[in-house]
């Protein structure tokens, strides 16, 4: 985000792409039913039929005819805790991200969804949300899509909207390696780097994938344990004779 795109955002109505939240959803200590809120707009705007970017501003104020009220937020989403929320109950990875955006001296919250394949919709009931059900943003509101338009989403596939994948959608070379240990079920090491001295390795699978973090369950006692994609490299451990996925502090 920038202030120039900013700007524009402000001064455009609610949309397919576009939604302004005046006050942060309820999240943390929240029931269920509460956080289906933000779940909902998710898949809402993950499915609706669009050609640009869709983005959910929290901090602000519609304004009908006129530019969006900046008022701001205080609380934040951690990018990390909220894209294992959503895609560990999705049947699909959604792609979006979550920022903090400091504009006109306060803080407004921005989730960013970009184009991506669909249907998109929860494996299991979830609070307010049904299984299986298909979300989708029309204009400024939130509705379910028909058949007619589900069996479209199945076939008219991201590349052919565009002619050919975004690159915030291709797959890098981490991310094509953990999808395909995933698909096979492969056993491998995951190994955490705390700092120099402090590191620690355990057998797992990978259990969660997708451009923006993964998530490893292990094969013994331990938990599962997770890592945003930009912290992860992998290579070949040849004592154990395993692929290895070393997952580092951030710099």
């Amino acid at each position: 985000m920038n202030t120039t795109l900013m700007e524009e955002l402000l001064n455009e109505d609610e949309s397919s792409t576009l939604d302004f939240k005046r006050d942060h959803y309820p999240f943390e200590k929240a029931t269920d039913e509460q956080k289906s809120e933000l779940l909902k707009d998710i898949l809402a705007f993950a499915n609706a039929w669009r050609r640009t970017d869709a983005y959910i501003l929290i901090g602000v104020e519609d304004v009908k005819g006129g530019r969006g009220k900046v008022i701001g937020v205080t609380a934040h989403f951690d990018d990390a805790s909220i894209q294992q929320f959503v895609n560990s109950k999705t049947n699909r990875p959604v792609t979006f991200s979550y920022e903090v955006f400091p504009f006109e001296t306060i803080q407004v919250g921005i989730f960013h969804l970009p184009l991506q394949d669909r249907p998109i919709y929860l494996k299991k009931d979830f609070g307010k949300l049904k299984q299986r059900e298909i979300y989708i943003r029309r204009s400024s509101s939130t509705d379910t899509a028909d058949p007619d338009e589900i069996a479209k989403m199945g076939t008219l596939k991201i590349r052919e909207v565009l002619g050919e994948l975004p690159s915030q959608l291709k797959l890098n070379p981490v991310v094509e390696s953990l999808s395909r240990d995933l698909e096979e079920q492969n056993v491998v090491l995951a190994e955490v780097v705390r700092h120099t001295f402090d590191k620690w390795r355990m057998q797992c699978k990978v259990a969660e994938v997708n451009e923006l973090y993964t998530v490893f369950q292990s094969v013994g006692p331990e938990g599962p344990v997770s890592g945003a994609i930009g912290q992860i490299t992998v290579s070949y451990e040849p004592m154990m004779k395993m692929k290895m996925y070393t997952i580092a502090p951030v710099a």
